[in-house]
């Protein structure tokens, strides 16, 4: 996350990612720039590099051992909204997941001039000496993905809740001030939420009626979208005027909408003085109520997104949130 802050109002701003388009590169210039940098981005105190792929050799562009001896394969082609990447360090998975150590070692020897083996290479960095048995046991796939690619950010989470252990590892562009590209690296994360990087104006809030119904009843009445105690109150920071906010009831699905105000406030959790600001919100203006809820699975429908809403809030592109916010007012 890349934030732009207002020293004079002590408040940050987010800054949205865009594609690589917009600098009028393509997927491939951006590997070459991965390639470049892999001394600074992957942690050479948590993974052994042992492999770099050749140009144009079947094989995966990147393979390291952690401590336990796990093998980690990396998909850098950076395609967006492309499931290749996916599909591709599968594929590298069913072809090298049953190599044993000696595999791996003419591998490590091809990259690496030093005399010691992969095995003493491996103990010299973790401290640990693993038989050659337990090196390959598991595999972990790592695939390269934009932030705003939340296709295959959804499609990692698939897989990973069928106990493939597919991790994302997100890249995000930004613009700069002066047309330059801005490149934010994340670390790796084996969950990841993949609609954080959509938000464009809209915002989906669950009104937490599951844990209190005051809360939901709050909301409605004083239209307003809130949140309540660290850490969950501190979403609401991410409103900023003129956002259309969708109120959502657990079970039911949207019931309000309205556009958020400039000026977050704080007040103790209704009324009570032991939970000072415990209560972040935000009033909201051109408030309605839908006399017929958008449920859960209309909104899947109509977004083709399969989101969680089980989350405080979450935020929506332009695209589909217009087309939810033109449904919301029908109702």
């Amino acid at each position: 996350m890349l934030l732009k802050l207002n020293l004079q109002t002590k408040s940050a701003e987010r800054i949205r990612g865009v594609s690589l388009s917009t600098f009028g590169i393509d997927e491939r210039t951006f590997q070459e720039i991965l390639y470049n940098s892999l001394d600074r981005l992957i942690p050479d105190d948590e993974l052994l590099v042992f492999m770099q792929s050749r140009r144009w050799q079947e094989e995966p562009d990147l393979m390291a051992i952690d401590k336990e001896g796990r093998l980690f394969i990396f998909e850098l082609k950076a395609w967006e909204s492309r499931s290749e990447n996916l599909l591709q360090v599968l594929r590298y998975g069913q072809l090298y997941g049953t190599y044993k150590y000696d595999d791996l070692e003419r591998f490590y020897r091809k990259f690496e001039n030093e005399d010691k083996s992969l095995k003493e290479s491996h103990q010299a960095l973790f401290g640990v000496d693993l038989s050659k048995e337990q090196f390959n046991r598991k595999q972990v796939f790592v695939v390269v993905t934009n932030g705003i690619d939340y296709k295959t950010r959804e499609a990692i989470q698939y897989w990973r809740s069928q106990k493939i252990d597919v991790r994302p590892w997100i890249y995000r562009v930004y613009k700069g001030e002066n047309a330059d590209m801005l490149l934010e690296m994340s670390a790796f994360s084996s969950d990841d939420n993949p609609y954080e990087d959509i938000a464009e104006g809209y915002y989906i809030l669950n009104t937490n009626i599951r844990n209190s119904q005051e809360d939901h009843d709050s909301m409605l009445a004083d239209q307003k979208a809130a949140a309540y105690f660290t850490p969950w109150k501190y979403k609401i920071q991410h409103l900023s005027k003129g956002d259309v906010v969708f109120l959502y009831q657990s079970g039911v699905g949207i019931v309000a909408v309205g556009t958020a105000s400039d000026k977050l406030q704080m007040c103790s959790y209704h009324g009570n003085p032991e939970h000072k600001n415990e209560e972040y919100f935000v009033k909201l203006t051109q408030f309605h109520l839908l006399s017929k809820p958008i449920s859960a699975a209309e909104i899947k429908t109509k977004t083709s997104v399969n989101h969680r809403f089980m989350s405080t809030m979450f935020g929506l592109d332009s695209h589909n949130g217009k087309k939810l916010y033109d449904e919301a007012i029908k109702r």
